[in-house]
């Protein structure tokens, strides 16, 4: 037992060597000394010449002072560079261990250069999604999104981002806010004519939008109050990526005039680089927010009307305001505002008006695909721990093949503590180059990502920053931790006695079972993976599998951008009518004669519009109310049905006929029948299309298909198909369908002539069906692709880790395997014993990660569509590949085990 004395003197030992001021304090008395001894040498009294002595060498204090810390100083430094020597040594020792296991390293940098590399790709995205707040905005945590809330009739909370001017009006009045501004959504406009015509984005922002960032213009100025008015010259600020690439980057583009939708736009400045303002989205314009209102509705009543939901809202609160007193407040304020309107029951009393945190996905009108980054940015970090455990486990192989030097090593009076480092080294320079290599991984995997998954969102600057560095940095980092602290400590402990006893084979029973619990860790969540790869592959299957009542494939939605015409539908005149009808009538024909093009219909719907009227039907009360909505109308001619491949279950189409006379007629969708007419044939009954009482009553003349009319994921709604009349409202779209399933093809060579054929056309739009939908299943392809390839990687690096277990223990147990053989036991059952151990472990993994599943299901359940999150096929797809994956991996390890010779084996021991 160690004496209180002894550890009294250890004490001692380690103050002295950190406080250096006794030695200092014996230097300066000694020197005092000699300087003494001289002056009484000379014939001083001993007392004088000690005074003397004090004087000549001034103020002790402050020499004393002075030396310890030069003392210090250089003891710091020496220490510094003694550890330092002692790193570099330790590290060149490491690097040279592992040049001489090349294949060992490059395996083991692969698979952390992989894990590391996905995570700094999703990093990447989940960084500008979630965790960073748009670019060049000033102290963002006090600016916040404003939305309504209402409660929905299910009592769920509905959250509302658009508002009317009036609100802005009202916020501005709030004395928890220090300033309020409203901007529009984007909206792509045309810049130009004809065939320099280009299509830009556009935001209207309010004056003070800018100054409540906090952001300064790059060159020129934001908008003014002046310029934010109705009867103000139309201006422009130019985004900074905009203008270099249109402009060449030139000081003198202030000041010239860009036409946007027809209308003349001075440039006043152009914004900083990357400003997106409050959204991630790219806008190549920006505009002040009243002239943006009357270029998109084509009237100025906008700012005084409550009923134009158009803008959205944020706020800069106060230091000194309290979220909860700021909603209270504009609670209170904008019901006052609509007072009328609740009293006349057309606005519900309890609309609150809360606040959202600017990073739009933190808030509850958070976009599906950043709910996805977010699970996807786990996932990644799944990978990483699977890529963690596999080389912890190679590394405890590794170990264990140098069990013998070490305890050599540790016999000739290495420390425990230099074994410990010297593991460790090895396991941290692994990791730091594996994160060298995955910064390339993390570069491409970012752009790939951004590029094709998520096309809608703005990526400023490269994918590969000094947040993405330093994260990845952080990352090698704790893999290298992970991965080698549990090999490198279980080296530390060996005993030195058995393993030179043992031939290094010491405690193999429990680095068995560690290296078994890292392989099945390896599995379980590699399960977790492949569950949501399934999960996903599956909503994109439902997605991609509706019945729309549409044939997609081969079908074009055109709409031209017309000079002079109006952009509120039913604003036109008799003459824009007629010159609108006659303009897309020509439209129709130039299709009709192009290349590749089967038919073609005009209809005033273009994909995503329809239009709802009230109806009345004789012998009911009321109509039934569905979710989705309407009942709504559609004008189209006689092409319509058949050019979008809508099935007429009963009855006829419309027909030429019915559009040049103005038959009362229509073609109603197949629950508008049955909600109807619930107990009778829908054709030949008829229903009162509109509000006035002298309206004639309109003839169902055919029951077809429902369609969606825009969104995939659509409720239940009625609809009908009337003729679109002569002298009804003009065309607003065509829809054209092609010979061939390429229908892009077709679209690129329909829009050359359409973009061409008349002075009025500033732009034509061509775009197929598919093109339209596609960015509704972006977020179920986004999940359904990573988690694929994320599942994947996990699967190959499960196999790898239960591959290389099994082949070490049958590399281990050459003398068991051998004396084995010499009694009889026959290679089936050699072989058998192997694989049922890789196939136990696999099974071992798929029941504790199938658990982990089922019990994060319900989190994930709302980003699914048509499948449940503990879907049964799912699970038992995963297991069964797993399982045989698991045999697999076992299979070369049990073949090698057959192949041991019992004398040959014996002999080597």
């Amino acid at each position: 037992m160690i004496r209180l004395s002894r550890i009294r003197e250890v004490l001692r030992a380690i103050v002295r060597s950190l406080d250096p001021s006794d030695d200092v304090d014996e230097e300066i008395r000694h020197h005092l000394d000699e300087v003494t001894d001289a002056l009484e040498a000379k014939g001083l009294p001993r007392d004088r010449a000690r005074r003397e002595a004090e004087q000549r060498f001034g103020s002790v204090r402050r020499h004393r002072d002075a030396l310890v810390r030069l003392n210090r100083r250089g003891e710091t430094m020496r220490r510094g560079m003694e550890t330092l020597r002692r790193v570099w040594g330790e590290l060149r020792q490491a690097a040279r261990g592992l040049a001489r296991n090349p294949g060992f390293s490059l395996g083991v940098l692969a698979t952390l250069g992989l894990g590391i590399g996905v995570n700094g790709a999703m990093f990447a995205v989940t960084d500008r999604l979630l965790l960073r707040a748009p670019d060049h905005i000033e102290r963002p945590d006090e600016v916040h999104r404003v939305l309504s809330l209402r409660t929905g009739d299910d009592g769920a909370p509905s959250y509302g981002a658009s508002m009317t001017y009036p609100d802005l009006d009202d916020l501005r009045t709030v004395s928890s806010f220090a300033a309020a501004a409203g901007y529009s959504g984007p909206r792509t406009r045309t810049m130009g004519t004809g065939a320099e015509a280009m299509r830009v984005e556009t935001v209207g922002a309010s004056h003070d939008f800018f100054s409540l960032l906090g952001v300064e213009a790059a060159l020129g100025r934001f908008p003014s109050p002046e310029d934010d008015e109705v009867e103000a010259p139309p201006t422009a600020v130019l985004d900074w990526d905009f203008w270099q690439r249109n402009f060449g980057g030139a000081a003198d583009a202030l000041g010239t005039s860009i036409e946007i939708d027809g209308v003349a736009h001075t440039v006043i400045g152009v914004a900083p680089r990357g400003f997106t303002g409050v959204d991630l989205s790219r806008v190549d314009v920006w505009i002040p927010l009243v002239p943006y209102g009357m270029l998109q509705w084509g009237r100025y009543d906008f700012r005084e009307s409550r009923g134009f939901w158009w803008m959205r809202l944020v706020v800069r609160v106060r230091d000194d305001a309290r979220l909860a007193a700021a909603e209270e407040e504009t609670t209170a304020v904008h019901r006052n505002a609509r007072q009328e309107q609740i009293e006349t029951g057309r606005y519900d009393p309890e609309t609150r008006i809360v606040t959202s945190p600017l990073i739009a996905a933190r808030g509850p009108l958070a976009s599906d695909e950043s709910r996805v980054a977010l699970w996807l940015s786990g996932v990644a970090l799944l990978v990483l721990l699977i890529a963690c455990a596999n080389v912890a486990n190679l590394l405890l192989a590794r170990g264990e093949q140098r069990r013998r030097e070490e305890a050599v090593r540790l016999s000739l009076g290495i420390s425990r503590a230099g074994l410990l480092r010297g593991a460790m080294m090895e396991a941290l320079l692994l990791a730091g180059a594996g994160g060298v290599l995955a910064l390339g991984l993390a570069h491409w995997g970012a752009v790939v990502i951004r590029d094709t998954m998520m096309p809608d969102v703005y990526w400023a600057g490269s994918a590969v920053d000094a947040r993405l560095a330093a994260f990845m940095a952080g990352a090698a980092l704790l893999a290298g931790l992970m991965a080698g602290i549990g090999p490198a400590v279980r080296s530390a402990r060996a005993d030195v006695a058995i393993q030179l006893q043992n031939g290094g084979r010491g405690d193999a029973g429990r680095r068995s079972r560690l290296r078994n619990g890292l392989a099945v860790a390896q599995v379980a969540l590699s399960v977790v993976l492949l569950v949501g790869a399934g999960l996903f592959v599956r909503s994109l299957a439902e997605v991609r599998g509706i019945d729309l009542g549409v044939d997609v494939d081969r079908l074009a939605v055109v709409r031209l951008e017309v000079e002079g015409a109006s952009s509120m539908f039913g604003q036109e005149s008799e003459e824009e009518r007629v010159a609108n009808t006659a303009l897309y009538e020509e439209a129709a024909r130039i299709a009709r004669a192009t290349n590749g093009v089967q038919s073609v219909s005009l209809t005033m719907s273009p994909f995503g519009w329809a239009f709802s009227a009230g109806i009345r039907v004789p012998g009911l009360d009321s109509i039934p109310r569905l979710p989705g909505g309407g009942p709504y109308y559609i004008g189209a001619d006689e092409q319509y049905l058949a050019t979008l491949g809508i099935e007429v279950l009963r009855g006829r189409g419309l027909e030429a006929a019915d559009r040049a006379e103005g038959t009362h007629v229509a073609v109603v969708s197949e629950t508008m029948a049955r909600e109807l007419w619930p107990h009778e044939d829908a054709l030949g009954q008829c229903f009162y299309h509109g509000e006035e009482e002298d309206t004639p009553c309109t003839t169902v003349v055919g029951v077809a298909e429902d369609v969606i009319r825009g969104s995939l994921q659509e409720e239940a709604h009625m609809a009908y198909y009337v003729p679109l009349t002569v002298d009804g409202p003009a065309p607003r779209g065509l829809y054209v369908r092609t010979t061939s399933d390429d229908a892009a093809d077709a679209a690129s060579a329909l829009a050359r002539p359409l973009r061409s054929f008349s002075p009025r056309v500033r732009y034509a739009s061509v775009q197929t069906l598919r093109e339209a939908l596609d960015p509704q299943a972006r977020a179920w392809s986004l999940g359904a692709t990573l988690f694929t390839a994320f599942g994947v990687l996990a699967l190959l690096v499960a196999v790898v880790g239960l591959y290389s277990l099994l082949a070490f223990d049958v590399a281990n147990r050459t003398r068991e395997l051998g004396i084995r053989s010499a009694l009889g036991a026959s290679k089936r059952g050699l072989l058998r014993g192997v694989v049922l151990r890789g196939v136990g472990l696999a099974t071992a993994g798929v029941a504790l990660g199938s658990v982990v599943a089922l019990t994060l299901a319900p989190r994930v359940e709302q980003l699914l569509f048509g499948v449940g999150a503990r879907d049964p096929l799912v699970l038992a797809t995963v297991a069964v590949v797993l399982v045989g994956a698991g045999a697999l991996a076992s299979w070369v390890p049990g073949l090698r085990a057959t192949g041991v010779d019992p004398m040959e084996a014996l002999r080597a021991e």
